[in-house]
């Protein structure tokens, strides 16, 4: 079973569009049992309703609404509830491009603990702003000169792993918001799993109102402050 989660905090303006696009996509593109999961975390737009209709209308859609909030608590929430061989998440405005799903799935069931979409291997296609870019390849030099990480996008939306680092690696994990995979990746080198990154094809979404969501400035402060904790845990 592939189990693919998309963690959702007011997404009703897009999520039955991009849901739908996902479905399709697995209907013709993956081969495995498969099941997509909405991991509703306090939404209160209507994302709620839509999720819950979804999987009402459709077997392999699964609704799981949380109280609290968190793009990782909705992952993790979501991974330990539903048992499957592969566990995905992707975010819900799919701003990596589907082609890259194939890959990802094919990586873990050829032996990768963790698959990982990259925006900076051969092969990846990239369009985004500036500022984000230079944020972007600061964290990453930050993260490799404090932690000595290998894998070269640690924080890209789009990841799959295996049981194993279900139940070993993603208990250890202590952020529950946007580090929580960066977290992962970090605790799995650190374990010697076999990491494998996929280029992808990535843009940027210019919408308003799901930037607004995580003022870029905060999450680079947080973002620093757990990579700091990490680093000083073995220190």
């Amino acid at each position: 079973m592939v189990s693919i989660v998309i963690p959702a905090y007011n997404e009703a303006s897009i999520l039955e569009k991009n849901i739908l696009q996902l479905f399709a996509f697995c209907q013709k593109n993956i081969l495995a049992p498969w099941q997509i999961i909405i991991s509703d975390n306090a939404s209160d737009d209507g994302t709620s309703d839509i999720a819950g209709r979804l999987a009402t209308l459709y077997p392999e859609i699964k609704h799981l609404r949380l109280a609290g909030r968190g793009k990782g608590l909705a992952v993790i929430s979501a991974w330990q509830k539903f048992p499957a061989d592969i566990y995905i998440f992707m975010d819900a405005d799919l701003s990596v491009d589907l082609s890259a799903l194939p890959p990802l799935v094919s990586a873990v069931q050829s032996g990768a603990d963790i698959a990982a979409g990259s925006r900076f291997v051969s092969g990846s296609s990239v369009e985004r702003s500036f500022v984000r870019r230079l944020i972007s390849n600061f964290l990453r030099l930050i993260l490799k000169i404090l932690l000595g990480l290998k894998v070269q996008d640690a924080p890209c939306g789009f990841k799959a792993v295996n049981h194993r680092v279900v139940s070993q690696i993603v208990p250890r994990i202590k952020n529950r918001t946007w580090f929580f995979d960066t977290e992962l990746i970090i605790l799995a080198e650190r374990a010697n799993l076999a990491i494998q990154e996929i280029p992808v094809v990535w843009q940027e979404i210019k919408n308003t109102n799901r930037r607004s969501k995580v003022g870029l400035l905060r999450a680079m402060i947080e973002y620093l402050k757990n990579i700091y904790r990490l680093y000083a845990s073995r220190h």
